[in-house]
């Protein structure tokens, strides 16, 4: 049972009810990630706007990759949940999905760096090197803050889902 929970967009502040409207329409059903931030308008706004920023430049199965990578790592149910069917969607295997080993000759090159950059940022709050010069032989330099940004959002995200005891519907 969730710790604080999900609002109806008719019972949310008036400052949440235009965001919570633009999800369902966006996903096509509320979310109680979003439906449980509706309590705090001012955080569910920032949340829906770093939402937004991190789906511009970074190539959908880069980020979906990085963002289903820190929920297996933190071991966020929701999380894991959504962003597997969006990783699926934007081209990934079940096998890859079922693997997330940075060391698996499932993903080329550039997936393993995406993983070891999620992972090694999640696990140890860092990046190797040599980890940031094989990134940036693929992403330019825009692309590289939105990764960092995918990364600490999952993060966020997973926190947010553990401390309040988000459901999946």
């Amino acid at each position: 049972m969730p710790y604080v929970p999900p609002l109806e967009i008719e019972e949310a502040p008036e400052d949440s009810k235009p965001l919570l409207k633009a999800i369902k329409e966006k996903f096509g059903k509320s979310l109680n990630l979003f439906s449980t931030l509706a309590h705090q308008p001012d955080v569910l706004g920032g949340v829906t706007q770093i939402n937004d920023g991190i789906q511009n430049d970074l190539p959908d199965l880069y980020r979906e990759l990085a963002y289903y990578k820190v929920s297996r790592v933190n071991s966020c149910d929701y999380c894991s949940h959504y962003h597997r069917q969006a990783a699926k969607k934007a081209g990934l295997s079940e096998e890859q999905l079922d693997s997330m080993d940075v060391n698996s000759k499932l993903f080329d090159d550039k997936e393993r760096v995406i993983l070891s950059y999620a992972e090694e940022l999640t696990k140890t709050k860092k990046v190797d090197p040599q980890v940031m010069a094989n990134l940036k032989n693929f992403l330019d330099e825009q692309q590289i803050v939105t990764l960092a940004a995918t990364v600490a959002f999952a993060n966020f995200t997973n926190r947010v889902n553990h401390g309040l005891d988000i459901e999946l519907p």
